[in-house]
């Protein structure tokens, strides 16, 4: 088998997986931020304040104890809101907190957005498939040769 070829395949099979693990955590989010796990808890957010992003960018980190009947603890979330308010969070697999929001754009947002990713895979998918019976049918050809 041509190693270029093969090389090739395994970077397609790569950036599928990649792909998929994208469309997996926003499907996971998206449970999360519609609560469809129905796991979402009442915080009362006691400290609020801005920190720094990627990209010269910046976002309100709030924070507030959780129910004493979750035994949570403190629970952070990036929320764009003020001290004393509460709201609804749920929690994620990865243990990252979300804030529920299950408006119609919520919706839109959470069934659309994986289906990007989804694409992606599936397009790598099909590019890493065709380099490997490009690999296979050329060392077919060179071994008969």
């Amino acid at each position: 088998m041509p190693r270029e070829r093969v090389l090739a395949a395994a970077g397609y099979a790569a950036l599928t997986l990649l792909c998929l693990a994208a469309m997996a955590w926003t499907v996971f989010t998206g449970i999360a931020r519609l609560n469809l796990s129905g796991n979402a808890v009442e915080v009362r957010l006691t400290e609020c304040h801005r920190e720094d992003g990627a990209r010269n960018t910046t976002h309100t980190a709030c924070s507030g104890p959780a129910p004493s009947t979750t035994g949570l603890g403190t629970v952070e979330v990036r929320y764009e809101g003020r001290q004393g308010e509460t709201i609804r969070v749920a929690r994620t697999p990865w243990g990252r907190y979300e804030a529920v929001d299950t408006g119609f754009v919520s919706w839109g947002i959470a069934v659309l957005a994986p289906l990007l990713p989804l694409g992606a895979a599936a397009a790598t998918g099909a590019l890493a498939v065709r380099e490997i019976r490009r690999a296979r049918r050329t060392a077919c050809s060179g071994g008969a040769a």
